[in-house]
């Protein structure tokens, strides 16, 4: 029976390794599948760029005489060149004119619709808050020894 063994190796086992969980293994297979596809578009889109860059050098630049024709020259009439009045309206007249002080403090109501800190009323009081605070009445605590009685 010992004769019977054979001496000669037959091949070279690959060692048994522990499987993988599919959880990992299908990561690991989308990241492989990402970087494969982020790497292509690189490339083209660097090849895209370069192609751009070529195409803007090579143009020669044209002159704006030989790309488009100068329009006729129009004659000069001085009767339609006089100068327009600007188009103002009443809303807007009325607020530039609420922006100068004179103006403002004589129609105040009109132009200060809301309470303003920046636009204080005319001849108010810098301590003026509009309305009337009284002072809240303070009230003292005090203990009466009723326990002797006289």
């Amino acid at each position: 029976m010992a004769k019977k063994r054979r001496r000669k190796f037959r091949g070279i086992a690959e060692p048994v390794h522990v499987r993988e969980p599919l959880f990992i293994r299908l990561c690991a297979a989308f990241v492989d599948n990402l970087t494969l596809i982020l790497r292509t578009a690189l490339i083209v889109g660097a090849l895209v760029l370069v192609h751009d860059l070529r195409t803007l050098l090579d143009e020669p630049a044209q002159s704006v005489a030989e790309s488009a024709p100068a329009p006729p020259p129009v004659p000069y009439d001085s009767a339609a060149a006089k100068p327009q009045d600007p188009v103002l309206s009443d809303r807007v007249l009325h607020a530039l004119n609420c922006t100068y002080e004179d103006y403002r403090n004589a129609h105040f109501d009109e132009c200060v619709k809301d309470r303003s800190r920046i636009y204080l009323r005319p001849h108010a009081d810098p301590d003026d808050t509009g309305h009337v605070i009284y002072d809240t009445p303070v009230l003292y605590a005090r203990l009466d020894d009723y326990t002797s009685v006289e």
